[in-house]
C-alpha cells in the first residue's frame, strides 16, 4: 500500500472520505507526531512539507509525486526528481473577484463613505465616480489567474490586452502581446494588473520609471509573486502622486513593515496575501479536484495532471 503525507488541513470527516474514496493509499497526515518516520516509504506528499525536511526530497527513495496547494512552484523543481504538481486553475475565481471588488473600491469611491459612516454623515455629494466599463486594462501574465480576471473584466465592458512570454490567442483577452512590448502598452492602459509568476525575467520587471509611463489617474494591483516590483519603488511612486492607487495583495517583503509609508495611504488597498486563500470553498473544492486527479493517478499508476517540471525519474 502505497504512503501519502498530507499537510493540508483537513477536517475529520474530510479524512474518513478520503481514507474511504482511496482504500489503496495510507494517509499520514501533518499533526500525526510520527509523520517524519513515514518519509522514506511515502509515495506522495501533498501540501508544503516543512522547511527542516525539505532537503530530503531528492533522496526519498519511493517519492512518485509532490503536489504542491498553490499555483506558484518558483524554487521547487530544484528540490525533487519526482514529478511536480502544482494546483494552477484554483484561484482564478477568487483572485478575479477580488480584483473587481477592489477596483471598484477605489472607482465608486468606498473610503469616502465609509468615512461618512464614521462620522454619522448623510452626505449624497460622493463627486465623480468611474466604471470599469470602457477602461483599458493591461494584465501580465495570461494563466489562468490573468485569463479568468480578463473573462470577468471584459463582461463588464473593458478593452482587455494580456502580456505573455509569447503572442497567441487566450479567451478573455482582444490582444495578447509579448512582455518586450510591456512599454508601448502602459501609456494606454486605465488598469495595470500583475499575474506573473517569479522568476528571474519577472524579478523588479516593473520599474519606476515604467510607472512614470502610466496614466495619472492609472490604478496599479498585483496579485502574483511580489518581487515583481521593488518595495521601494512603490514607496516612491505614492509619494511623488505617479498614479491614482495601487492594489496589493502580495509585495516584496512580507509581512509588510509596520513603518512602510504605503500603509498609511490612503490610496493603497492592502491585503495580506489572501486574495487566493482557501478562505472562498470554491477554491478549496477546485485544489481538492487536483489532488484527488493526482491521488487517483497515483493509485492506479496513470499519468499525473499539472505537472510543472520535467521529473529526472519515472514512475517504475
Amino acid at each position: 500500500m502505497k504512503t501519502v503525507l498530507v499537510f493540508e488541513a483537513l477536517k475529520e470527516e474530510d479524512r474518513r472520505a478520503l481514507e474511504q474514496e482511496f482504500g489503496g493509499l495510507h494517509f499520514v497526515y501533518g499533526d500525526n507526531p510520527n509523520w517524519p518516520g513515514y518519509l522514506d516509504t511515502a509515495s506522495a506528499i501533498v501540501g508544503f512539507l516543512p522547511e527542516e525536511y525539505r532537503f530530503r526530497l531528492k533522496s526519498l527513495p519511493a517519492l512518485e509525486l509532490v503536489q504542491l496547494p498553490f499555483a506558484g512552484y518558483e524554487g521547487w523543481p530544484e528540490r525533487v526528481t519526482c514529478p511536480l504538481a502544482n494546483a494552477s486553475g484554483s484561484f482564478g475565481l477568487a483572485i478575479s473577484e477580488y480584483l473587481i471588488s477592489a477596483i471598484l473600491f477605489f472607482y465608486r469611491r468606498y473610503p469616502f463613505l465609509l468615512e461618512n459612516r464614521k462620522k454619522k454623515e448623510w452626505n449624497r455629494n460622493i463627486g465623480t465616480i468611474d466604471s470599469i466599463y470602457g477602461k483599458t486594462i493591461l494584465v501580465l501574465g495570461c494563466g489562468d489567474l490573468g485569463s479568468t480576471f480578463a473573462r470577468s473584466v471584459k463582461a463588464l465592458g473593458a478593452h482587455t490586452i494580456g502580456l505573455a512570454r509569447r503572442r497567441r490567442t487566450v479567451p478573455g483577452f482582444d490582444v495578447v502581446d509579448t512582455l518586450d512590448h510591456l512599454h508601448r502598452y502602459l501609456p494606454l492602459s486605465d488598469i495595470v494588473v500583475g499575474t506573473l509568476p517569479s522568476s528571474p525575467a519577472t524579478h523588479h520587471l516593473l520599474t519606476l520609471d515604467d510607472f512614470s509611463r502610466m496614466k495619472p489617474d492609472a490604478l496599479f494591483a498585483n496579485v502574483g509573486r511580489g518581487d515583481l516590483v521593488a518595495l521601494d519603488v512603490l514607496e516612491k511612486v505614492m509619494a511623488q502622486h505617479r498614479i491614482r492607487g495601487m492594489i496589493l495583495d502580495v509585495c516584496e517583503i512580507e509581512p509588510l513593515p509596520a513603518d512602510c509609508p504605503l500603509w498609511e495611504d490612503e490610496n493603497v488597498f492592502i491585503t495580506p496575501h489572501i486574495s487566493g486563500d482557501e478562505s472562498l470553498p470554491e477554491t478549496k473544492k477546485r485544489l481538492w479536484q487536483i489532488i484527488r486527479t493526482n491521488l487517483h493517478a497515483l493509485e492506479q499508476g496513470e499519468p499525473f495532471i499539472h505537472i510543472v517540471n520535467r521529473p529526472q525519474s519515472d514512475r517504475s
